[in-house]
């Protein structure tokens, strides 16, 4: 009973946390937080969640499950081969949503996060070509090293963000290995990766 209970945790948070779906929470906190937010309009602020939400989860997810419909990757993705054309895909879909936020009246952090997805998005695909490396963990440790990033450019207090983030991080892997979705060092990798490309580029750029 209990293990049933621990699965079905494992796997309600894999989904709530899902590599779609983090980018989303990440600049939707960022863009809420920042000093200057109340000055956008109601319509800005439309316009920037949803080409967020369009590029990062609903296009990517689309893909997917089209893909999975045609038996062309399994809908899991358990083998890493079955990742590739994914990212490869959110990597352009993300592009495309740091062109159009680019054009918005908003400071460039916006448009760089995204940026910096999309290159993350290119790395992982190159790691997953020989090794299967943890999406899920190069997403929460990008959105940790984009709080921190923020905070250490701009002051802002993201400080109850970040420790909130890295405990994520540490249910998030657990729960990534206790359904057998990855090894310990796939789920460590994704999480140093994700965390590494984010910050350099968040913070040095």
């Amino acid at each position: 009973m209990l293990e049933k209970i621990a699965k079905t945790l494992a796997q309600v948070f894999s989904i709530i946390f899902h590599p779609f779906a983090i980018p989303t929470y990440g600049a939707a906190l960022i863009y809420f937080s920042l000093p200057g937010y109340e000055l956008y309009t109601q319509r800005l602020t439309n316009i920037f969640l949803g080409i967020v939400i369009i590029s990062t989860f609903v296009l990517p997810a689309t893909f997917v499950l089209l893909m999975a419909a045609t038996k062309n990757i399994s809908r899991n993705l358990m083998h890493h081969r079955d990742r590739m054309l994914p990212f490869i895909f959110s990597a352009f879909s993300i592009y495309l949503g740091a062109q159009l936020i680019g054009k918005l009246p908003l400071p460039g952090i916006f448009r760089l996060f995204m940026l910096a997805s999309c290159l993350l998005l290119i790395i992982l695909f190159v790691i997953t070509t020989k090794w299967k490396i943890s999406g899920h963990m190069a997403a929460i440790g990008g959105i940790t090293a984009l709080l921190i990033s923020v905070t250490l450019r701009f002051g802002t207090n993201f400080l109850p963000f970040i420790i909130a983030s890295i405990a994520v991080s540490g249910l998030l892997g657990t729960s990534r290995i206790y359904l057998n979705k990855h090894l310990p060092a796939q789920v460590y990798a994704g999480f140093l990766a994700g965390f590494a490309v984010i910050f350099a580029t968040v913070y040095y750029f």
